[in-house]
């Protein structure tokens, strides 16, 4: 027979366990050709040496401590080639880079740098490649407690530069590659904290992929826009605040113009990121195309004035790509609450686990009110809930660990005044 331990460390009613550690900036951009010159994209006005130079421009600005990258040319050597000449420097040496694949071989793929200093590259593949590589990224957060023998928090990073058209048969291809991903994502039970993030080149939220990916049938492995703004997204003057292509207008050889007038590159978030019960949480209001103002619909990001960042900033963009960088945040929440921190009124009073029937048994503290109780894994799959619990002082309920494999779990009860409770949960 299995033995359960559980460390519990208790918060009175009303408050909330799991409070802000630490900030994550996230952010996803499309280069336009980095390092991959052609015919119509060339030295002459694509230059990489000057793309260094925007790209340092907004980064230093933007400071994101996860950086996922579409169109970098496919050479390993341009990913070694932003690491030194972009992410490195002005005094930092903190990035990192993932590995490069290119499964597909096309002309344009994917790139992952990170702040080494925070996070820890745990594994990596390519999840589908129906036409490109779309990548996962599996990172954990580097807890400075992780010596005293914490457990950490996971993020699954999914970055995708999906096929472009607007044919029939282009939204097929975009279809054959959310149906990949979302396939991959069910058969490898990857749960918790995850982000789909990357150029979608969709035009508006009702295409069949996106549907997939944002609908599907799976309500486990489901992903959600943070700012919730589904609809037409192209050429839609009601969406201007979130539109990122075009920054130009007139004529480019290798830029794509005609103003700003689409929402391509995203960053979508799983139900556990956006409530915050796997150790990180969506900080609402981060969410933002840098650089828009809503005052771009079909005008570039230049004209009218746009003060909305440093001018500086403004036009490395404008130079740089001809697309928007996307940025957000998440916090990174504390929910192992230490002992010293335990106060008065307490809703749970003790655990005690019974070996013949497998389960744990819970007291209440001095609390009345209607309750939940989940039980959640490391990764941040939900694996056991009891609803509708009527708590009153004293009283005593139970839940089955019957089946669960040894490791780490997240215990939490949520009451009907507001309070959440998290404990830190071990099966040996």
């Amino acid at each position: 027979m299995k033995s359960l331990w559980l460390i519990l460390f208790v918060l009175y009613a009303g408050t909330v366990s799991s409070g802000p550690r630490d900030t994550v900036s996230v952010m996803v951009y499309n280069l336009l050709f980095y390092g991959h010159y052609t015919s119509f994209c060339t030295p002459q006005n694509n230059n990489v040496d000057d793309k260094d130079e925007y790209l340092r421009t907004i980064i230093s600005y933007t400071l994101p401590d996860i950086f996922a990258v579409n169109e970098m040319g496919p050479s390993a050597a341009n990913a070694t080639r932003i690491l030194n000449n972009v992410m490195n420097s002005d005094g930092r040496t903190n990035y990192a880079h993932a590995a490069y694949t290119n499964t597909a071989g096309s002309n344009l793929v994917n790139m992952l740098f990170y702040d080494s200093d925070k996070f820890v590259l745990y594994d990596e593949e390519v999840a589908a490649s129906v036409v490109r590589d779309i990548n996962r990224y599996s990172l954990y957060y580097n807890d400075p407690d992780l010596g005293n023998g914490n457990d950490t928090i996971f993020l699954h990073l999914f970055v995708t530069h999906m096929k472009a058209g607007s044919s029939v048969q282009d939204q097929q291809r975009r279809t054959q590659e959310a149906n990949a991903v979302m396939n991959y994502i069910e058969e490898k039970n990857i749960t918790g904290n995850a982000l789909f993030m990357g150029d979608f080149n969709m035009n508006s939220s009702f295409e069949e992929a996106y549907q997939i990916i944002t609908y599907n049938l799976n309500e486990g492995i489901r992903f959600y826009d943070p700012i919730n703004r589904p609809g037409v997204w192209w050429n839609n003057p009601d969406m201007a605040p979130y539109h990122t292509q075009s920054p130009r207008t007139g004529q480019h050889p290798c830029f794509v113009t005609g103003g700003l007038d689409d929402r391509y590159d995203q960053i979508l978030v799983t139900k556990s990121v956006m409530e915050g019960y796997a150790g990180m949480q969506y900080l609402q209001g981060s969410y933002r195309a840098i650089g828009q103002d809503g005052q771009r619909f079909n005008q570039s990001l230049i004209s009218p004035p746009n003060n909305s960042e440093p001018q500086e900033v403004i036009y490395a963009m404008y130079n740089m790509s001809d697309h928007l960088p996307v940025k957000m945040q998440m916090t990174i929440l504390d929910y192992y609450t230490q002992v010293d921190e335990m106060e008065e009124l307490p809703v749970i009073q003790n655990v005690r686990y019974d070996s013949g029937s497998t389960s744990v048994h819970i007291k209440v503290g001095d609390f009345s009110g209607k309750a939940q109780l989940k039980i959640f894994s490391a990764s941040g799959g939900l694996v056991r809930q009891k609803k509708d619990l009527s708590l009153f002082p004293g009283s005593e309920f139970s839940v089955s660990a019957g089946g669960l494999a040894p490791g780490p779990y997240v215990l939490r009860v949520e009451t009907d005044k507001g309070g959440v409770f998290t404990e830190k949960l071990i099966i040996h």
